[in-house]
């Protein structure tokens, strides 16, 4: 018994249930009316019926079946295998398949071959291909209509590969959502594609390629990447077959590094398959497909662009929220930079938030699509959705608490940051910390970052804000004047601020591990303290000794201190300081970085830096 489309859906959702539903319910899931419901109910259950008793309806309880896991299994296995010729069923999958038959031919395609080829009628042929028309806009790709001689699509080479590419990756999404197998070449395998022979032939050539047992197993790219992979092989295949090539037939170079690589690998055994030249803008383009490339600095300022984008049009102070900075540029950052760029993720959030936060969904679309791609492929809802997302969190955190923003002055502009945030912020709430600053760039921050408070461990004048001095490391003392400061700033009293919340249990590992952190930090402190210690102003020594610990704890983490983030001022560091400490590290398993190097070596030049403090302010 063939089934069409529809109803392998309705056979499929009533698989994955293990209570009785209604046709109301089953109506709502598929987007249908009740009527339909119950006429294509009857279809399913004749197919049921005839591979076994599992059916069971009762009026005032609904429809349910009765099966083991193993034979839903079986089940959904063969429904997925009895898909129907004609496959676009439902408005949006005609829209697709109309899409993907414009976009693998190079010649004028007729109303009636639509017809034939997707089993409609000719009106319905018309009207989808004016739906189909206003979704090629947003790639800018035309539809081009000729009397007598039918229809075919006009525009850039890497805008028709775009439209192919997000056709493509709708079918996994939409199609495959049953998530039968995690198996990304059987998903393949069951993509409905007998509308356009062409790419089931070209993929049935592609994942072979991608079944063996280095591409399975291969721990640099995971099903997702593959997925894309493939699509990308495909189209890169089909339009080369069509002529339709990138470049201007520059040839592939690539480093033995790349050379192996799986992309290279299944790139260059397809290419001479086919026996295609290998060109490098064709490999870049399975690399990233259309997606621009952005460097670290490109993207630290594309955050705040961004931010400042979606504060301006939503009204709301997001550009005010530090964690969203840090959040949405190391999202960005992986989403960006990387050499591989692969668009098949899948995001179940899009319905949920576009319908919820239709106004904040618009104004992050609008940001990105103006600053990164207006290609749909490049900034597709599924990459606006999760950087909604980040601004949701904010959000919610700006309406659950107020902050009091505060500057934290230490002799660096960095010092012991880690450790101050944490110490701050866990004895402390209702605060943010806005940034750390060394005493010679005091005025300029506070005009950069507009804080409430500023905290400091040196005496400091000609400051327009409240200025509460602690020791290096806050003591209690310290923190009882901080958290009235925050209470006047928000204009509460001390007790009505956000009680703190009782940190989690250490587990036993993470405690070995602290250990064995703190041993090794110990260690180079000793031998850290013998080599330059003595210049290291008494006051001082216990932040060295932090500073030191937490300098560990960084390196050991990678998460060093970069050059660009480290501003100090006085004289340029001693080679013999900075070569002695590099050896100390070195001898203690760690690779320690200039800008590492520098921040230690501060701490014998602190009397420098208050005096040099002193006299600006004074």
């Amino acid at each position: 018994m063939q089934l069409s489309n529809r109803q392998v859906k309705l056979g499929l959702h009533l698989l994955s249930l293990d209570q009785a539903t209604t046709t109301k319910c089953l109506a709502a899931r598929l987007n249908v009316s009740i009527r339909t419901v119950k006429t294509d109910l009857k279809v399913v259950q004749a197919w049921l019926q005839a591979a076994g008793d599992y059916y069971r309806a009762k009026p005032r309880v609904g429809i349910w079946l009765v099966a083991t896991p193993a034979q839903r299994a079986s089940l959904k296995a063969a429904l997925m295998t009895n898909q129907p010729t004609i496959e676009a069923s439902t408005p949006q999958e005609r829209i697709s398949q109309l899409g993907l038959l414009l976009a693998v031919t190079d010649r004028y395609l007729t109303t009636q071959q639509l017809e034939n080829r997707l089993g409609i009628s000719k009106n319905t042929v018309i009207n989808d291909l004016n739906k189909v028309e206003r979704y090629l806009a947003d790639f800018q790709v035309k539809l081009e209509r000729k009397n007598y001689y039918g229809y075919r699509l006009i525009g850039a080479e890497l805008n028709l590969r775009s439209v192919l590419e997000a056709l493509l990756n709708q079918l996994v999404r939409t199609s495959l959502a049953a998530n039968l197998t995690d198996d990304p070449l059987q998903q393949l395998r069951q993509l409905p594609l007998s509308t356009v022979p062409e790419l089931q032939t070209i993929l049935g050539v592609i994942i072979p390629a991608f079944s063996t047992p280095a591409a399975t197993a291969n721990p640099n790219f995971d099903a997702n990447d593959q997925l894309t992979m493939i699509m990308r092989l495909a189209i890169i295949i089909l339009r080369l077959s069509m002529h339709r090539s990138l470049s201007h037939y520059q040839q592939l170079t690539a480093s033995p590094h790349e050379q192996a690589a799986l992309p290279y690998q299944c790139f260059v055994q397809l290419m001479q398959h086919y026996d295609f030249p290998q060109l490098q803008q064709e490999y870049d383009y399975l690399l990233r497909g259309a997606n621009p490339r952005f460097d670290d600095q490109n993207i630290a300022r594309l955050t705040k662009d961004i931010i400042a984008a979606v504060s301006q049009q939503t009204g709301q102070a997001y550009d005010r929220d530090s964690q969203l900075q840090v959040n949405l540029f190391s999202h960005l950052l992986t989403q960006l930079s990387n050499k591989y760029k692969f668009t098949n993720e899948y995001n179940p959030f899009i319905a949920d938030i576009q319908n919820r936060h239709p106004a904040l969904y618009q104004a992050v679309s609008h940001a990105l699509r103006t600053r990164i791609s207006a290609n749909p492929a490049v900034v597709n809802a599924s990459l606006i959705v999760f950087v909604t997302l980040h601004f949701l969190v904010s959000l919610e955190r700006q309406q659950t608490t107020r902050h009091a923003r505060i500057i934290y002055v230490c002799s660096t502009g960095l010092g012991v940051t880690s450790l101050i945030k944490n110490e701050l912020e866990r004895q402390l709430t209702n605060i943010e910390i806005a940034g750390f600053a060394s005493p010679t760039e005091v005025a300029a921050k506070v005009r950069q970052w507009q804080p409430d408070l500023v905290v400091s461990i040196f005496p400091l004048t000609d400051v327009d804000l409240p200025v509460i001095q602690v020791s290096p490391l806050p003591s209690p003392t310290d923190i009882q004047q901080i958290k009235a400061a925050v209470a006047q700033v928000l204009q509460v009293s001390p007790q009505r601020l956000t009680p703190v919340t009782p940190q989690p249990v250490t587990t036993a590992g993470q405690m070995a591990q602290s250990r064995a952190l703190m041993l090794k930090g110990a260690v180079i402190y000793g031998q850290l303290q013998a080599a330059i210690g003595s210049r290291v102003p008494a006051a001082y020594q216990a932040a060295f000794v932090i500073h030191v610990m937490l300098a560990v704890q960084r390196i050991s983490c990678q998460q060093s201190y970069d050059s660009q983030g480290l501003q100090v001022g006085g004289p340029p560091v001693a080679p013999n300081d900075a070569q002695r400490i590099r050896q100390i590290f070195k001898a203690n398993q760690l690779s320690i970085n200039s800008a590492e190097v520098s921040a230690i070596l501060q701490y014998t030049r602190i009397n420098d830096l208050t005096n040099k403090g002193a006299k600006q302010h004074g």
